[in-house]
């Protein structure tokens, strides 16, 4: 690995993805996952409105839903799209002030990657004072900004509040076609550092957790074969009974569960998956563990889970149709 680079990246701050029905991704977020509605959402706003709106209901005039977590105006935002385009669309990922994002702009593009700022539209687009836009080596875009709008806390509609705060938002699991030149752009060019990883198989077959917070993971890069994309997003609650409510939500509602309840070995999370409205899976967690400057990374096997989480090996890591 090369010299750390002169910026830090503050967590994951928001995800967007596309899907042919971004009501019904909202209707899954508020009803079972305990998300909530942009207040306003992101863009030029309505001339004359300076407050709060809850009638906007989270959806831009592009058909765009904005789904907020905790203070920020949102977190998770869903595209509109034709059947069998949707998927990621992009990761925010947060600097803390306008001189780490110059340096980073400088020192990625030093690197021979591709980068840009991003304009006036994109940054109303994301709500957020400063913006630069780039791919990882899997044509992933990626974002990095700073100064996010923020707004007031979640009405509490459903019992669950979100870790976040310097932590950021959760986590994703993306898929990579190559892992050792994603490890490399991930770890050499954003600074990312591995907490541990798995390998499943010959030829790199495996998932790598990276860390840029004290989270265990904000993202985790997994090869089990040629795809790109979105394997699941998590949102982490800060209790047990959150993640228990949004179980019996999800089995009420009839949604799919890929994974029951169980706990992690790696990162300590309670967890259960469950399928979105998309293609990819909503995870639920609490009590992940948090790392310092002493942790030292490693290989572990032998099954990732102490318990539970029946349903998850590596034939469910496989994309989705």
């Amino acid at each position: 690995m090369s010299a750390p680079p002169p910026f830090s990246l503050a967590g994951l701050g928001y995800v967007g993805v596309r899907a042919p029905d971004p009501l019904g991704w909202r209707d899954f977020a508020t009803g079972v996952c305990g998300l909530e509605p942009a207040l306003i959402p992101p863009g030029p706003r309505p001339t004359g409105l300076a407050l709060p709106n809850p009638e906007v209901g989270g959806v831009a005039d592009d058909g765009t839903v904005f789904l907020k977590m905790d203070r920020r105006q949102w977190r998770f935002a869903v595209h509109p799209c034709a059947e069998g385009e949707g998927g990621l669309a992009y990761l925010g990922f947060e600097l803390t002030r306008d001189d780490e994002l110059a340096s980073a702009i400088e020192s990625i593009a030093k690197a021979g990657i591709a980068i840009r700022e991003g304009t006036e539209e994109e940054r109303a687009a994301r709500s957020v004072g400063g913006l630069a836009v780039l791919e990882d080596p899997a044509g992933h875009r990626l974002e990095l900004f700073v100064r996010p709008i923020v707004d007031e806390h979640l009405r509490g509609d459903q019992p669950i509040e979100f870790l976040t705060g310097g932590l950021g938002m959760g986590h994703v699991v993306v898929y990579v076609p190559e892992i050792e030149a994603a490890l490399a752009f991930y770890r050499d060019v954003l600074g990312f550092r591995r907490t541990d990883y798995m390998n499943f198989g010959p030829d790199g077959m495996g998932i790598h957790f990276l860390r840029c917070t004290a989270r265990h993971h904000s993202i985790a890069l997994l090869q089990v074969g040629p795809p790109q994309g979105l394997q699941h997003v998590m949102f982490e609650a800060t209790s047990l009974d959150g993640v228990g409510r949004a179980h019996d939500r999800a089995l009420a509602a009839g949604v799919p569960i890929s994974s029951n309840l169980g706990r992690h070995r790696n990162d300590k999370t309670v967890s259960f998956y469950m399928q979105g409205p998309s293609g990819f899976d909503v995870e639920i967690g609490w009590d992940g563990l948090l790392v310092d400057e002493d942790w030292v990374e490693h290989e572990f096997a032998g099954g990732g889970d102490d318990w539970g989480h029946h349903g998850l090996d590596a034939e469910s890591l496989q994309p989705k149709d």
